[in-house]
This record gives C-alpha cells, structure tokens and sequence, in this order.
C-alpha cells in the first residue's frame, strides 16, 4: 500500500506535465477561392507524428504542444504549414487551402521578402478576427473601462502581441536562412547551424541593411567565427 501512493503520485506528475506541454487544437479547413470545406485533408504534427484527415465539413481535431508544426496535405492543393504561437493561442484554427500542384516550399536566397509577404497574408487571413480586432489607447481605455477589463479582450491584445514577434522571428528565419549561408560562407552541419544561431540578426538591423551591407555582415561574422576556432565544415561540391 505504502508503495501504491508515490507511484500514482508520480503518474499524477507527469500527467499534470504532460497537460501543460500539449493540448488539442481544432478548426477547420476551407477551400481559398470559394471558402468551402475542404474533406479528406491529412493533417499532420511534424513534431509528434500524429495524424488526422478532416471529414466532409473540412473540420479537424489534433494534439499539439505550442511551437510544434502542423501540416496540411490534399492531392490537387499545395502544402500549408501552421506554427502553433508560442503565447496565446487562438481558441479556433481556419486553414485555407489554395488549389494547385504539391510542392514543397523553399526559401530562396534573399527574395524571401515575396515569399514572406505572401506567409504573412495567409496567416494574417488564418487569424483575421484575432489581428483585426481593435487595440484600446489609454484615452479609449479610460472611456471604455470594461472594454479594457475583459478577460478576453486582454487575451486578444495579448495574442495580437505574440502574432508581432512570431512574424518579426519569421522575417529573421526567412531572410538569414541555411542557404545563403551557405553560400557565401561554404559552412554545413553542425558548424553552420551553430553560426546561424550565434550571429543571429534582429528584426530591426535586417529591415534597416542593404542587400550588399548584410552579405558583408555574414562574411565578416563567419570570419570572426573562424577565427575563434570553431570547427569548419565546407562544401565539397
């Protein structure tokens, strides 16, 4: 019996942190060029490897921790991905989905501006009630105090704060990716992940550089990272 309380003591832990790691996310999935719902889309968690296909009302239900990638996959529609937010996340996902060849999306060398315009319109339409919903200045709070009171009014604020900072890290992701990288610098594996990581520009200084003045940056750092001693692994090709 005295062996009984700790081992479901235990099992009540983890359960408990498990519960707080991860949760089911639900939505739907719906047609871009005419909002129908979309049926028999697989929708997939990159990072747990459970699946799921919606039904004929294009609706899916899937468990996913925030951070973690869901992936959307209909034979005659392209690919969308979703990143569940790190802070708030919205109670309700709308998936849209566009009609055409599958593919797989890559980041080209400095023009992900485009690509990053064309994300960030998409999650800006996945997310429209949330982004659209008006912010309250200190005069409006003071004129509408329960307005500036609702619990769920301040978690749209705060949501709307989040969605900011996830693009601005996107913007970074999309602009300083491996491949440019890459190819200015020859670094690969782990030596390349590891540069990207410790030379990693703000938001604020990539919207600010020129195109020639960033790729001086990542010489200039790769030498630097050379030179501190850190191993190299270069292109063989």
């Amino acid at each position: 019996m005295s062996l009984r309380i700790p081992i479901l003591c235990l099992w009540l832990l983890l359960t408990a942190v498990f519960a707080t790691q991860a949760q089911s996310i639900k939505g739907e999935v719906v047609d871009a060029n005419d909002g129908s719902p979309v049926a028999n889309v697989s929708v997939y968690n990159v990072y747990n490897n459970i699946g799921y296909t919606t039904g004929s009302d294009g609706k899916f239900f899937i468990p996913a921790a925030k951070d973690e990638l869901l992936e959307f996959r209909k034979l005659g529609y392209k690919i969308t991905r979703v990143r569940i937010p790190k802070g708030n996340i919205p109670p309700y996902f709308k998936i849209i989905m566009q009609k055409g060849a599958i593919e797989l999306q890559e980041v080209n060398i400095r023009g992900q501006a485009k690509d990053y315009h064309s994300d960030s319109l998409r999650y800006h339409e996945i997310y429209k009630h949330e982004l659209d919903f008006p912010t309250l200045s200190t005069i409006d709070a003071i004129s509408h105090p329960f307005s500036a009171l609702s619990k769920r009014n301040r978690e749209i604020w705060a949501f709307q704060k989040e969605y900011d900072h996830f693009q601005k890290e996107k913007y970074i992701d999309y602009t300083f990716n491996e491949k440019l990288v890459t190819r200015i610098t020859g670094l690969q594996g782990d030596s390349l992940l590891h540069y990207i990581q410790r030379y990693r520009p703000t938001y604020e200084q990539l919207r600010s550089v020129s195109e020639y003045n960033f790729y001086i940056y990542i010489k200039q750092t790769a030498a630097r990272y050379r030179s501190l001693g850190h191993s190299i692994q270069r292109s063989t090709q």
